[in-house]
């Protein structure tokens, strides 16, 4: 069998590890499809359970191609929970030339009219209605449902389990933790932030942090 498309995971913690759990399901419904090489990371690596994966570590993302010339043609997912570092991680490595891979689980199940940017990541058992936009390097962690008409802009981070009901816009770099609901036609601002559990039943603005049923701001 010819090899897949050589990607990289950026990324160690525990995100980053569960996006190679999500690869894995990917090679073995399409075989073919990818051909894992390693991670990297800024700080070091867990390494015995990296080990544990049978996996490598490559060092630091940002002179890969300096250490590796042939990386500039290789894919890379972005497995980090934080909006802010995976847009920097975007940054440096689409300048060394490789390309972000939009990495979506099988069992995910995708209604008519649906758009996912570059690099998102849609972890399993997701379920994504109709006229949904999807923006670049966001992350959908296992179990969310994203209803009819969702505006999700770029490097939006969705915890497990989160619903996010019709009309709902989440603007770019916001962060929803597990479990958090949110009710039809709320707005949700740039980089704001909703606490495990929370049920938004009113617009959030930018930069603030919101949590409880119903969700209002914290000091």
């Amino acid at each position: 069998m010819k090899p897949g498309q050589p990607i990289v995971i950026i990324g160690t913690g525990g995100s980053g590890r569960e996006t190679l759990t999500l690869l894995h399901d990917i090679e073995r419904n399409r075989p073919g499809t990818w051909d894992f090489r390693g991670f990297l990371g800024l700080d070091d690596p867990p390494a015995d359970l990296l080990d544990r994966l049978g996996a490598d570590f490559l060092g630091d993302p940002r002179t890969l191609v300096e250490r590796l010339p042939e990386a500039s043609t290789w894919a890379y997912a972005l497995g980090i929970g934080n909006p802010q570092h995976r847009r920097a991680m975007d940054l440096s490595l689409t300048k060394q030339g490789l390309e972000p891979a939009s990495l979506v689980h099988p069992s995910v199940l995708i209604g008519p009219d649906v758009e996912i940017g570059a690099g998102a990541v849609i972890c399993a058992n997701t379920v994504i209605t109709t006229n949904v936009r999807i923006g670049a390097s966001t992350q959908i962690n296992i179990g969310c449902v994203i209803a009819h008409d969702a505006r999700i802009g770029d490097y939006v981070t969705l915890a497990q389990s989160v619903n996010i009901a019709g009309n709902v816009t989440i603007k770019d770099d916001a962060t929803l933790f597990t479990n958090a609901s949110v009710i039809p036609g709320v707005h949700i601002g740039t980089n704001a932030t909703v606490a495990a559990g929370a049920v938004v039943t009113k617009d959030v603005a930018p930069m603030t942090r919101v949590a409880g049923v119903p969700a209002k701001p914290l000091p």
